[in-house]
């Protein structure tokens, strides 16, 4: 009987392993509202209203901090060093109110984000 659950504890381990973090991706953005998070942060930079943008930044920080022990098992690191970069210089940015530099940013933490289970 122990023979079958580590068995069976491989293969789903395996599985995963397989599979990567493509499938996980959505259903954890749907859990944890991680892409909801950043529209907002990019609405805000579009109104010109830095300290919502700060605000929601922030929010979206603390989901991020949630989420990115799933994403490290599969996903190279590089990328996840991509999206905590822009969200440093995002910051910085935001605190200035630098609107193209701030837009630019969120667009392209976006774009890592909707394409990282590709990549």
């Amino acid at each position: 009987m122990k023979r079958t659950n580590l068995t069976t504890l491989l293969i789903i381990v395996l599985v995963i392993q397989l599979c990567g973090c493509a499938p996980l991706r959505r259903p954890i953005d749907s859990r944890f509202g991680f892409s909801a998070g950043l529209k907002v942060t990019e609405t805000n930079i579009r109104n010109e209203d830095w300290d919502r943008a700060l605000s929601s930044l922030d929010d979206s920080l603390a989901t991020w901090k949630r989420i990115k022990p799933y994403l490290q098992l599969d996903i190279d690191h590089d990328y996840i060093n991509d999206i905590e970069a822009g969200f440093v210089l995002l910051k910085g940015y935001l605190e200035c109110g630098e609107k193209s530099h701030s837009l630019a940013l969120i667009l392209l933490i976006q774009d890592i984000w909707e394409n990282i289970g590709s990549m």
